[in-house]
């Protein structure tokens, strides 16, 4: 069979032919048919974070859906794809515990790309931003995998948003999650471009200038939630204009959540995609193509969901 391998912390990724899983103790074998690219393995292969630099070579992936035994299922969470071998392979042995049975099939690419982002865009949203129908919002990165959704859930409570992306052709990928307004900018072009719709409540994927924009537009006792960095972890704004307009910084990370403790959120998140209340614009990769793939992600060049293709990749 077929699996990703990374062989070097840093190096390509390849598509190579290993042996079949040998499952253990409370162990099953997953035939995956689809597996999300995060920018979670971008950090795990490049030794940020995780087991991958003792484990080589290393099978990426922490989210993916296939079948057991004929039944379509989501397979994530229990340190896969972090701290033990993840799920980028025709065939994976996981945890029983790993395991989320879905009723059927029909949305089975979706669902690849809907628990890391969908759960981070939940708890952006309404954990931690409190987003409610007085706010107007801004999403910062709102056409990437977790800004797509933040949008649409943001729109659902009723609040105005607006969403931003540096890219002027995809306008049209932020009108079809529902934002109000597209604005296209840069971090330096962020606050001149925000500021007279004075948000309430901004939504931080990239990190870098955008932040110290954000902090300047925003309305006195807003909320900002950070949640990525894609556009730089190193963030310097003005102190002064922080705690003079009472401003709330909160930080994301579904690292820190219990093992089971997203469970209803990420049902809910499923139920939504099956009754097209949400939306996951995703596109299929072929599994050969996964170094590219990081380098979208790092480059800031996907619009949605990156989702490795198994199904259609040949033994």
């Amino acid at each position: 069979m077929r699996a990703v391998r990374l062989h070097q912390l840093g190096g390509p990724l390849i598509l190579d032919d290993i042996a079949e899983p040998a499952p253990g103790n409370d162990e099953v074998v997953v035939s995956i048919a689809y597996a999300s690219v995060n920018p979670l393995d971008v950090w795990v292969a490049r030794g940020n974070i995780g087991a991958a630099g003792a484990n080589l070579p290393w099978v990426p992936g922490v989210e993916a859906t296939g079948y057991l035994d004929g039944q379509p299922v989501l397979v994530r969470g229990h340190g896969l794809g972090v701290l033990r071998p993840g799920v980028s392979a025709q065939r994976v042995a996981v945890p029983r515990s790993a395991i989320t049975e879905l009723a059927d099939d029909r949305h089975l690419a979706a669902i690849a790309g809907i628990g890391i982002a969908g759960i981070t865009a939940w708890h952006a949203v309404h954990t931690i931003g409190q987003v409610a129908a007085p706010d107007r919002v801004v999403v910062l990165g709102a056409t990437g995998g977790v800004g797509a959704l933040a949008v649409q859930l943001a729109v659902a409570t009723g609040a105005r948003v607006w969403g931003q992306t540096g890219n002027e052709s995809r306008r049209s990928d932020i009108a079809a999650s529902g934002a109000e307004q597209a604005v296209v900018c840069d971090a330096d072009g962020l606050a001149a471009a925000i500021g007279p719709f004075a948000p309430t409540v901004v939504l931080d994927a990239l990190g870098g200038g955008f932040t110290a924009g954000a902090v300047d537009a925003m309305e006195p006792r807003g909320r900002l939630v950070s949640y990525g960095t894609s556009a730089g972890e190193v963030v310097t704004f003005n102190m002064r204009t922080l705690y003079r307009k009472g401003l709330v910084l909160s930080g994301y990370t579904g690292l820190l959540a219990a093992p089971g403790a997203d469970e209803a959120v990420l049902a809910g998140l499923i139920d939504g995609l099956g009754s097209g209340t949400i939306r996951v614009p995703i596109e299929l990769v072929a599994a050969a193509e996964v170094d590219a793939a990081h380098q979208r992600i790092v480059t800031r060049q996907v619009v949605g969901k990156l989702i490795l293709d198994f199904l259609n990749e040949n033994d």
